[in-house]
């Protein structure tokens, strides 16, 4: 099968960028279940314009305005909606264009278009109603809320299919009543990685310790979904300062990046609680999953999202934020996870209390999250072949 993924976020390891890694986790999984995948998405300053990742898995960079030096809707680390330039907007048709022109031009060679995001959906239409190509959509939250109504509903009763997988959440179960689609429920595709040992900035941070508890925040630093989802980044920090006061040995370490104003924030609380001997900022991270391997606990996860999933498969248990994103799911206080209040610190520093002294019970929080949230995540090694098996279907019309 020839699948052909279009999305505004791929990742580029040789770059050190890592937007849209679940997206990469989805196409590294179709490419091991034996399909053929290209993957279109817009070009960036420094990243290569044709590239193999691996087999049976390419990589297409969009060229959206000449010289290809002035480019910069499209940054690393930055969505596309953040750029607000003068500049910036005055190449959003130009992306659009472009974008549209290589899809019509790859969709010929493939069986099925997986669009992620509504408004690459919106630019795949064309390949079907032209092409006969059938057209699958996974939204993901922000097209959801940039685009109007109207638009999404278009959207979502043209395609062939969108893909259900993010669970019983209500934003997820309104999304769909709000627009109807042919919806397609799977589990979210995790990659689970190969263990190459502790990195070493991890290693140098902990080895003067006897044997600390190590607390992980993974996610990238966006304004609104700090605002939306009230994720403890900085509740966390001020949380270590009262740890240390208390004398306890632990260490935090926070993977991530992305708006400046959030990093210098977090760079600033750092010094102000003075905790820099055990908070550490790493940056974004390619290996993520050797950083997880090495945790206690996680923190920056939410319900169904590729964070919370990671941290799940292995086995991590996590905070979580008490509220309406984790109602109504698998989750449960005390069970497989531990809630928070947004906004209370104090809380933060009591439930990293109880987890320190409550290894043994943690351990067993992270085996029964990983049995409880089975049904809706599955590792590449066997997604890749659920995911095609459901187009199979989608394209021979079943």
């Amino acid at each position: 099968m020839n699948v052909l993924i279009c999305t505004f976020s791929f990742p580029s390891p040789r770059n050190n960028v890592h937007d849209g890694k679940f997206v990469f986790s989805e196409a590294m999984a179709y490419a091991e279940a034996g399909a053929e995948v290209r993957v279109l998405t817009p070009h960036f300053k420094g990243a290569l314009r044709h590239e193999r990742m691996c087999q049976g898995l390419s990589v297409h960079r969009v060229t959206y305005f000449l010289p290809r030096t002035l480019q910069v809707l499209k940054r690393p680390g930055q969505p596309i909606y953040r750029q607000k330039s003068f500049l910036a907007v005055f190449q959003v048709p130009f992306l659009c264009l472009s974008f549209f022109l290589a899809i019509l031009r790859h969709a010929r060679w493939a069986d099925i278009i997986h669009a992620q995001w509504t408004h690459t959906a919106l630019l795949a239409l064309p390949a079907k109603w032209f092409l006969g190509k059938k057209v699958v959509l996974t939204a993901r939250g922000s097209d959801i809320r940039l685009i109007p109504g109207w638009l999404n509903r278009f959207i979502h009763r043209n395609v062939d299919g969108a893909i259900d997988c993010f669970g019983p959440q209500p934003w997820n179960e309104e999304l769909k009543k709000k627009f109807p689609a042919r919806y397609i429920p799977l589990p979210l595709i995790v990659h689970p990685g190969r263990s190459n040992g502790m990195p070493e900035d991890m290693k140098c941070r902990l080895s003067p310790k006897k044997d600390p508890f190590v607390v992980l925040y993974v996610g990238r630093f966006d304004r609104i979904k700090l605002e939306q989802n009230h994720l403890p980044l900085f509740e966390l920090v001020h949380a270590a300062g009262l740890l240390k006061s208390a004398g306890r040995d632990f260490h935090i370490f926070y993977i991530g990046g992305g708006d400046r104003g959030i990093e210098g924030r977090l760079e600033r609380a750092i010094r102000d609680h003075d905790v820099q001997d055990v908070v550490t900022w790493l940056g974004p991270k390619v290996n993520v999953l050797d950083y997880m391997r090495f945790c206690h606990l996680g923190v920056g996860g939410i319900a169904f999202n590729g964070v919370s999933q990671e941290f799940t498969i292995n086995g991590k248990p996590q905070i979580l934020m008490r509220g309406r994103d984790n109602t109504h799911t698998p989750w449960n206080d005390g069970i497989n996870a531990l809630f928070v209040m947004p906004g209370d610190p104090q809380g933060v520093a009591e439930r990293l209390l109880w987890a320190m002294d409550h290894r043994e019970e943690l351990e067993k929080m992270g085996k029964r999250a990983r049995k409880d949230m089975k049904p809706y995540m599955v590792d590449s090694r066997c997604g890749g072949r659920i995911y095609l098996a459901a187009f199979d279907r989608l394209i021979k019309g079943d």
